[in-house]
C-alpha cells in the first residue's frame, strides 16, 4: 500500500488536538539547507511522527526520522556514510513564558497557536541538529582504509644535506685570520 504524500504545511496545534500522525518519506534533495552540508543528497528520510496532548496538557510531537547521509570524514577526508536515527520529542509553546514551563523531556517548538508549519522546515531542522559538528569515522582503521595519502617511506642512508655546513667552515677560517 502506497503512503500518501506528505503535506507541505501542517497546523501542529490542531493535529495535536486530534492525536494525528505524520508518516511518509521525503527526498534529502528537498531539504536545501541539509543538502548543502552533504556530499551527496541522494536518498530519502523516513518520517514517523505522532502528535498529541500529554497527561500534563502539553501538546507534543514525538517520533523518529531515519536516513543515511553522505559526509566527508574530517580526519581522513574520505567518504563517510552516516546513519541518522533521530528521536523527535517536541512540545508546542505559544510564547517564551510557556516555553520555560515545559518539562525537560521535551525540546520546545515556539509557534503561535493557529500558525502553520512547513513540514520540510520541521524535518530539516531536526536532521541538521543531529549532524555531528565534526564528522569522522568511528574507527581510525576506517580512515586508513579510505586514505590515499600514505606516510612517506624512510629514506635510505643517504648523507643528509646540511645547508649551513659552509657557514661553519667560514667561521673557523675567520677565527684563524684574527
Amino acid at each position: 500500500m502506497q503512503t500518501p504524500p506528505l503535506p507541505e504545511k501542517i497546523h501542529p496545534w490542531r493535529i495535536a488536538a486530534e492525536n494525528g500522525v505524520l508518516n511518509g518519506t521525503l527526498a534529502l534533495a528537498a531539504l536545501p539547507r541539509l543538502a548543502a552540508t552533504l556530499d551527496d543528497a541522494d536518498g530519502r528520510v523516513a518520517i514517523a511522527l505522532t502528535f498529541g496532548i500529554d497527561g500534563q496538557g502539553f501538546r507534543f510531537i514525538q517520533g523518529v526520522l531515519c536516513t543515511e547521509v553522505a559526509l566527508t570524514c574530517q580526519r581522513c577526508l574520505g567518504p563517510l556514510r552516516l546513519a541518522l536515527n533521530v528521536t523527535v520529542s517536541l512540545a508546542l509553546a505559544r510564547d517564551e513564558a510557556e516555553m520555560n514551563r515545559l518539562p525537560d523531556d521535551y525540546e520546545p517548538l515556539l509557534i503561535p497557536e493557529g500558525s502553520g508549519l512547513a513540514v520540510v522546515d520541521l524535518i530539516e531542522d531536526e536532521l541538521l541538529l543531529a549532524l555531528p559538528q565534526i564528522p569522522r569515522h568511528d574507527d581510525v582503521r576506517e580512515c586508513a582504509a579510505h586514505s590515499e595519502v600514505r606516510p612517506p617511506e624512510p629514506e635510505p642512508d643517504v648523507e643528509r644535506r646540511q645547508p649551513f655546513a659552509a657557514l661553519a667552515s667560514l667561521l673557523t677560517d675567520s677565527k684563524r685570520s684574527h
